[in-house]
């Protein structure tokens, strides 16, 4: 496992889509982009019950894609985004 600092949350916004983008810099100065697609998990805990858990976009920067840094947008391209 590699450890991470997170150094900027975005809620990007691309056509009718919202996707959470995390950039992650490594100890080494690696970057790594996180697209986060699924902010809301409901989960079942060994007594049956359900619990939800949600991704907290408050620190997140709303973003249109195109506003993004041309790295960032080069990478979430690449995979299709």
């Amino acid at each position: 496992m590699i450890k991470v600092t997170i150094e900027k949350i975005y809620l990007v916004k691309k056509g009718n889509k919202k996707i959470v983008v995390e950039l992650c810099r490594s100890s080494d100065g690696k970057l790594f982009i996180v697209p986060i697609y699924v902010t809301k998990h409901v989960y079942v805990l060994s007594d049956g019950s359900e619990k939800e858990w949600e991704y907290n976009t408050a620190k997140a920067e709303e973003i249109d894609f195109i506003s993004l840094p041309p790295n960032v947008r080069e990478a979430l391209s690449y995979i299709g985004l």
